[in-house]
């Protein structure tokens, strides 16, 4: 009861944060419908790229340790993660909204671990890369560029723990898990599961130079991707705006919000906005921007959380129920 008090409450500071900047410079029903369709076109299309560009690394993992998942498979499995991280502490029900999704199509459990392992390793390993692009073209301050960086230390350390703890073979059982009730059946399949882990996992070490490519290339091209939603929002006005705010900041946001604690983060994310994106926004406003900068955090959230969040919950519903269907017909 207290977890989903703490989840309602931080998804409910999020909608009020929504709330506030949207209507910040006047009505809600003006604001809402300010901005050009072209503007709203562009910022959906960079959104759905972005998903999708997900689904072709997953792709890429797939292949290389020759699971055989599909696009739509590897597609849908993103939408579940964000359906999952949406309402969960610091994002850690990404995972395993993944997994539901890979397992109801087929995948065994090590198998998922390895490619959950494999997205964490690529996207931590590009997240640098592309600060230090941010740092060269754009003038990025060290500050806007510390939430990535943080995040790709901690998913680094994540994979580094997940490799470690993995059992081997001959493994055991633990005396402490033992006592927790961790029979030796149970025990047998949790080491099989790390069997197929380490053995997909180990294929990384021997990909060939074009999967190398392609990963690079699509975890590259879905962290642009997101970062593209809000100069699509802007449109032809964006040259206006300082490129350092207009990217380096939502690249913090994107990134950094992560690490809040609070699902969503509890209207945190949208405030951080407001304070480092906004005033840079309301400086170019006479240079033909549609709307004040309160309609661009609220439509920027809706592009790159709310819309994938939703689809990620109509993604896990569908799912969950297949599985209960599963289980009434057993």
């Amino acid at each position: 009861m207290k977890r989903r008090i703490f989840v309602a409450l931080s998804l409910g500071g999020v909608v009020v944060a929504s709330f506030v900047v949207l209507t910040r410079d006047g009505p809600a029903t003006e604001a809402l419908a300010s901005l050009p369709l072209a503007n709203h076109g562009a910022a959906l299309l960079a959104a759905l790229v972005e998903v999708l560009l997900r689904g072709v690394r997953l792709l890429v993992l797939s292949s290389i340790m020759g699971l055989g998942i599909t696009l739509p498979t590897a597609t849908l499995t993103q939408l579940g993660a964000d359906g999952g991280g949406a309402v969960t502490p610091l994002r850690s029900g990404a995972d395993p909204g993944k997994a539901l999704v890979l397992h109801r199509r087929g995948t065994r459990g090590g198998h998922i671990g390895a490619l959950i392992l494999g997205e964490a390793l690529a996207e931590a390993t590009m997240v640098p890369l592309a600060a230090a692009a941010m740092a060269l073209t754009v003038g990025a301050s060290p500050a806007a560029l510390a939430g990535p960086l943080a995040w790709s230390a901690t998913a680094l350390t994540l994979v580094t723990v997940a490799v470690r703890v993995a059992p081997s073979r001959d493994a055991k059982v633990p005396g402490f898990l033992r006592r927790l009730g961790v029979t030796p059946a149970r025990w047998e399949r949790t080491v099989k599961s790390a069997a197929d882990f380490r053995a997909a996992a180990g294929t990384l070490k021997q990909m060939r130079w074009l999967h190398l490519a392609l990963l690079m290339l699509s975890t590259l091209g879905h962290i642009a991707a997101r970062l593209l939603v809000l100069p699509a929002l802007l449109g032809p006005a964006a040259v206006a705006v300082d490129p350092g705010a207009l990217v380096a900041w939502p690249f913090f946001l994107l990134y950094g919000g992560s690490l809040i604690p609070a699902p969503g983060g509890a209207g945190l994310v949208e405030a951080g906005f407001m304070a480092t994106v906004g005033p840079a926004v309301a400086t170019a406003t006479e240079a033909g921007l549609a709307a004040e900068p309160g309609v661009y955090a609220f439509w920027w959230r809706v592009y790159t959380f709310h819309l994938t969040a939703a689809l990620g919950w109509w993604t896990l519903a569908v799912h969950g129920r297949r599985r209960r269907e599963r289980r009434e017909t057993a």
